[in-house]
């Protein structure tokens, strides 16, 4: 039967510094008051106090800065022990949870800590989370190869409520390892079992710490890199296809000619976020294989760390390649489209004027109907008498302008200047219409 001693469950999240529309100053506010938070669920869930200078020193996050968070308390009738550390690195905040609880304790009971401890674990920050690995670890009292991979299967189904996949296992300071993941690369979520053969190992493991850290961060890196990469890919085909699909430019209006040229936009921005990420992924595969010689290096001649290369061969393998087989697709479709938007663009030219010298047009007949309505107006009071004898002029007033009382004079001269207003106007929007056909003849 396996008995594991001195449980302990450690969280490695990772966290960008900027997100998209997000700068550095703004995920700084927001992860110091989760930082703030943490710090407060804390003191509610074990009835723990820090002093303001421990507060400070953790909320802090300046250039390179490390700081912790110990606590100890009661929680489920268990004495918890265990810290906080968050580094402030290059690009992302990195949060390393460590809790454990002394003692032996069988599979069915670890599985119990684990539900306490993880009660201990905060809701990430609304900000671009790389991922995150799960690490359970302890010294082996009892138990065989099969019972601690059993253990490593409930382990992650209490942790993310679903069934994790078998990466493979190996040896780390002579202590079994066993990897699971999720079945979707999005999910970015690692569980690593290591039971240690004794309690010297045990001890021994703390000064791979930071290693972990580093080389799990660039792991997470890689696969969320090659992640963004496949979202870019769905959105650069979408904008393509809707580009392509405007390329009949003479039926379109302005606003949907002016999101095709949006669209250009957003394919080129996208493009170079695609090269973007296979420049990140490439990046942290080497830092990835160079900590992990590290790693092998302090470790012991014995250990199997083979499967932590596995994943370093998988991802070199194929992430580069796809993503430079996208980019190569990809390049000769943004040429197509800059021919295709010039034309666009063009017709929106076009368009821009046409409708210009339509305004212009209709300024000018208004202005001309204006004027004329001014000048028959003065010149109408002189003639009273005349426009009142004329029948024809008399009916035209009555049915098109109703506007005074019927005998008034105002009624006669205004409906009179109206009328030689609208004429005017319609006259010359005759002119303007026909005199181009005259001289095409």
């Amino acid at each position: 039967m396996l008995k594991l001693v001195d449980p302990t469950l450690n969280l490695f999240s990772y966290t960008l510094k900027q997100g998209l529309g997000v700068g550095e100053p703004e995920t700084r506010k927001i992860y110091v008051k989760f930082l703030d938070a943490l710090a407060e669920q804390l003191h509610q869930k074990l009835n723990v106090s820090f002093t303001p200078e421990q507060k400070q020193k953790f909320l802090a996050l300046q250039e390179k800065i490390e700081a912790d968070l110990p606590f100890t308390g009661n929680l489920n009738s268990y004495l918890v022990k265990g810290r906080y550390r968050c580094c402030n690195v290059t690009d992302n905040y990195q949060l390393w949870f460590d809790g454990f609880v002394d003692g032996k304790y069988e599979s069915t009971q670890v599985i119990k800590l684990i539900e306490s401890l993880q009660y201990l674990i905060p809701e990430p920050p609304e900000l671009e989370n790389i991922g995150q690995t799960w690490m359970l670890s302890g010294w082996l009292e009892s138990g065989t190869d099969l019972e601690g991979e059993e253990l490593a299967k409930q382990v992650y189904k209490r942790l993310f409520a679903k069934d994790g996949v078998s990466q493979g296992s190996g040896e780390f300071l002579g202590g079994k390892v066993f990897e699971f993941c999720g079945d979707k690369i999005e999910d970015n979520l690692q569980l690593l079992v290591i039971l240690y053969p004794d309690e010297a190992a045990f001890r021994e493991c703390s000064n791979f710490d930071i290693s972990w850290l580093d080389l799990l961060c660039y792991r997470h890196k890689i696969i969320w890199a090659y992640d963004k990469s496949l979202l870019l890919k769905d959105r650069l085909v979408s904008n393509y296809n809707q580009i392509v699909g405007m390329r009949n430019t003479s039926r379109l209006n302005l606003k949907k000619l002016r999101e095709a040229m949006g669209k250009l936009s957003e394919f080129a921005i996208d493009l170079n976020y695609l090269e973007l990420q296979q420049s990140t992924v490439n990046v942290n595969l080497e830092k990835y294989e160079a900590k992990l010689a590290e790693i092998q290096a302090k470790a012991r001649p014995t250990d199997d760390l083979k499967f932590l290369q596995d994943f370093c061969d998988r991802a070199k393998q194929h992430y580069p390649k796809q993503i430079q087989k996208d980019i190569d697709n990809f390049r000769p479709c943004l040429e197509i489209l800059r021919s295709l938007t010039d034309t666009i663009r063009g017709t929106v030219e076009i368009r821009k004027a046409e409708s210009d010298r339509t305004f212009q047009t209709i300024v000018g007949i208004v202005g001309v109907g204006l004027s004329t309505a001014g000048t028959v107006g003065s010149a109408a009071a002189n003639f009273k008498t005349e426009i009142e004898a004329n029948p024809t002029i008399n009916t035209a007033i009555n049915t098109f302008v109703p506007i005074f009382a019927p005998g008034s004079g105002l009624r006669v001269i205004m409906g009179f200047s109206i009328l030689s207003g609208v004429a005017a106007s319609l006259l010359t929007a005759i002119i303007i219409v026909v005199w181009p056909r005259i001289f095409r003849r």
